[in-house]
């Protein structure tokens, strides 16, 4: 990405972080903002480009209920079209969301599925993130980034 993109692309992060702050408790808020960081790291800025700041919001709040609960080596696995009524986001594409432990491999397994059932892939969103869950599986902390000190944000 060029400067320019990289700032255009900051600018509309720290408006969905905004966004996030006055939808969310203080606390879910710090784990949201932290999820932004690392969900949207990778997205090629064309791919957010027209997006509205409030429906990307909404995006990682859906994620982060998604989310919330897993078990030790339970993978969960949702796929639906969005609906703004239901959703309050939409797309013109079908949306596939997988959240399970470090699997190598998965992410181009599940394109190559894809390709032999002669789906598209219009963009692939995959980020590694390291989080802390209580024994019931309940999301408690996000790490950081290591260069960041400071830790993990705490749910």
């Amino acid at each position: 990405m060029t400067p320019g993109i990289d700032k255009q692309k900051h600018l509309l992060l720290k408006q969905v972080v905004s966004t996030l702050e006055g939808r969310l408790s203080a606390r879910r808020a710090k784990l949201a903002t932290l999820y932004v960081e690392y969900y949207f790291r990778r997205v090629p800025w064309e791919d957010i480009v027209r997006a509205e700041p409030t429906a990307l919001a909404t995006i990682v709040i859906n994620q982060l209920d998604f989310l919330n609960t897993r078990l030790p080596g339970q993978i969960l696995v949702r796929v639906f079209n969005p609906d703004l009524d239901k959703d309050g986001w939409e797309s013109q594409h079908t949306i596939v969301e997988m959240v399970n432990d470090d699997m190598p491999f998965l992410v181009d397994t599940t394109t190559l599925m894809f390709s032999e059932m002669k789906l598209g892939v219009h963009l692939i969103v995959h980020p590694v993130i390291r989080i802390k869950r209580d024994v019931q599986g309940k999301l408690t902390a996000i790490y950081q980034k290591k260069k960041q000190r400071g830790g993990k944000v705490r749910g």
